[in-house]
């Protein structure tokens, strides 16, 4: 199964919303550790999920943060 990174933005403002759209919505991210800027002024997060496409991928974020993520297929590599 493909993994995709998916990278969020939002403005400081719009901080509480991401959080609290997480409320009532169902998915296997929830309570989960995504790497986060928030604390330190960024503003972004990640998670890296297995999905069949970008679409699923997405579909894992609730609404208001799908629609400000951008989902990238990525593969581990070795470096030498």
């Amino acid at each position: 199964m493909p993994t995709y990174l998916l990278e969020h933005r939002h403005e400081e403002c719009e901080c509480e919303a991401a959080f609290a759209a997480w409320r009532g919505f169902d998915s296997p991210l929830r309570g989960s550790a995504p790497d986060s800027t928030c604390l330190s002024g960024g503003h972004r997060l990640w998670w890296r999920v297995e999905a069949a496409d970008a679409g699923a991928a997405l579909a894992q974020l609730p609404p208001y943060v799908s629609t400000r993520t951008v989902a990238m297929r990525v593969r581990d590599v070795t470096l030498p």
